[in-house]
């Protein structure tokens, strides 16, 4: 299923259950035990969404901004519930329940917008002003509201607020709020579309704009009492509509990637051709990837390495909950092995033995340089395999300490991923094109990215380059990155044909002993530059 088609189907479901349940409260409206069921029915709604947002959100800020957007869904519910429950008598506490209602109404586009700014990646002064200045306009709206009764500038009403909860006219301040809303509500999809570098997610930020447009449609209409209804009830009362809405905009936002989430672990493993599987501690499967057989108790309980069949072994290792199974594809090590008992029983004519022996010793060889090309590129990758190991021990003894270490982790293991590729292929091709270091570098960037660190790349004029060249300037950028790593605040790359330049901004690092690569400094940042060998010129 495509991202797409996910996307489109939740806001689909959560458009139809709008509908559903607006019209079941509109016809047992005049139930005495189902007239405010609507009221527990969304609190009910909103908390979930609270619980979504805690369980998929992998960011901390991101997660406790989205979470105060939930709770404030919950936090009108209840004033609803309260105004026409608890209070409906009496008709000062009902209206200044009702200027309450514009508490979540301005503070949830201003925390939407809090959630943009963080998403793009600003920091800084860059992020303060614009915080402070909206938070401190919002700010003058909402106590121009609450102190309506003394000034009525939000709300005109008869004198002596006679009918005031059915006859008023909307003032300056209430215009003023709206405006103020359609501002934060733009520009936290301009934001978000803006510094979005995902062309998929780009093309579909429709689907997340139609659960906006469906709410700002509801409240004009409502505004001006042309929105339908049934026995003099609306279809769907203004808060839950409006809470729909929000619903719907950020579950769209979530689902095409706009916002980064921990979904999606389960079609890693579909897709994976890794025969692996991840179970709790009772032996329940969590995740298995298609070609992993299914284990016996027994086999899942068994502590040594075990042998599923005569081509296949399964190890198991201990992680946080549970433990992870793969298995081992043996089968070509078995048929070396028949292959030997083979060649000795032809031993007993000698012209037989001697091409067999040169055979093997072809066999051998490839084998040998497969070692020596494994062996190097595990010497390479040393220094990060032991940092990973540190950071993972770290994350499961501090909870604390879990996403940033994972974060580090992540960078680690695609550089690893990334420096073994490029050293298969130097070993295999004489000539390795610079977009092979491209992508290396991109992916080393988009974890840092990950990381909140900003990154910029530049890439043209591709060229053939040397294998070893290409490695070794992998090496050094991921030497200089780790090195600047504490007190890094931006890398710029620019591969321009044989000449990759680096710069690390925030951080003054040292080349690495008899490097050729030129450094300047200024203003505590530093800028690297390499001429690279390109194919066929001489070492």
């Amino acid at each position: 299923m495509t991202t797409k088609t996910r996307a489109v189907r939740t806001i689909v479901r959560l458009g139809v259950l709008y509908l559903l349940t607006s019209v079941f409260f509109v016809l047992t409206s005049g139930t005495v035990f189902l007239r405010y069921q609507s009221t527990f029915w969304f609190m009910l709604l909103s908390l979930m969404l609270l619980l979504y947002f805690s369980e998929r959100i992998i960011d901390p800020a991101i997660r406790r901004l989205l979470m105060a957007v939930a709770s404030l869904m919950t936090f009108w519910i209840v004033l609803r519930g309260a105004k026409y429950i608890a209070f409906t008598e009496t008709e000062f506490i009902a209206r200044h329940l009702w200027y309450l209602y514009y508490v979540p109404i301005l503070l949830i586009p201003l925390l939407s917008f809090f959630t943009a700014l963080y998403v793009s990646g600003r920091r800084g002064k860059s992020f303060l002003i614009p915080v402070c200045s909206s938070s401190c306009f919002t700010a003058v709206l909402l106590l121009l509201i609450q102190t309506n009764d003394r000034h009525q500038l939000a709300f005109r009403f008869r004198p002596g607020f006679a009918d005031w909860d059915g006859t008023y006219v909307r003032g300056p301040v209430f215009i003023l709020a709206c405006l103020w809303i359609a501002v934060l509500v733009l520009a936290m999809f301009r934001i978000l579309f803006i510094h979005c570098r995902l062309s998929a997610s780009r093309r579909l930020i429709w689907v997340p704009l139609l659960p906006a447009f469906f709410g700002s449609f509801y409240s004009i209409i409502y505004a001006f009492g042309l929105w339908p209804q049934i026995n003099g009830d609306l279809i769907g009362e203004f808060p839950e509509s409006v809470c729909f809405s929000i619903a719907g905009v950020w579950m769209g936002l979530i689902r095409i990637g706009l916002i980064p989430c921990n979904h999606g672990y389960g079609r890693l493993f579909e897709i994976s051709d890794l025969a692996a599987q991840i179970a709790d501690r009772s032996g329940r499967v969590i995740y298995r990837s298609a070609t992993a057989q299914a284990l016996a108790p027994e086999q899942m309980k068994s502590i040594t390495t075990v042998s599923l069949d005569e081509d296949t072994r399964l190890h198991r290792r201990p992680v946080q909950g549970g433990f992870v199974y793969w298995q081992d594809d043996v089968s070509e090590l078995n048929r070396i092995n028949r292959r030997l008992e083979e060649l000795g029983e032809q031993l007993n004519e000698e012209t037989s033995f001697y091409r067999l022996e040169n055979a093997l010793r072809e066999e051998r060889a490839q084998i040998e340089e497969k070692d020596r090309v494994y062996d190097a590129i595990a010497a390479r990758v040393l220094p990060q395999s032991r940092e990973i190991a540190r950071l993972c021990r770290e994350a499961g003894e501090d909870e604390s300490r879990f996403a940033p270490c994972m974060e580090q982790v992540c960078l680690l293991a695609s550089y690893i991923k990334r420096c073994a590729n490029l050293c298969l292929l130097a070993a295999h091709e004489p000539a390795v094109s610079s977009a092979e270091l491209q992508l290396a570098l991109h992916e080393s960037l988009m974890h840092l990215r990950e990381k909140g660190i900003p990154t910029s790349e530049r890439s043209v004029s591709p060229a053939m380059l040397h294998g070893g060249s290409v490695v070794e300037a992998y090496i050094l950028f991921e030497t200089l990155l780790e090195q600047a790593l504490p007190g890094l605040k931006g890398v710029q790359t620019s591969l321009e044909g044989d000449r990759l330049r680096i710069a690390l901004e925030g951080a003054e690092i040292r080349l690495p002993y008899g490097c050729l690569a030129d450094l300047t400094t200024e203003d505590g940042s530093s800028y690297v530059t390499l001429t690279l060998e390109r194919a066929g010129e001489p070492s």
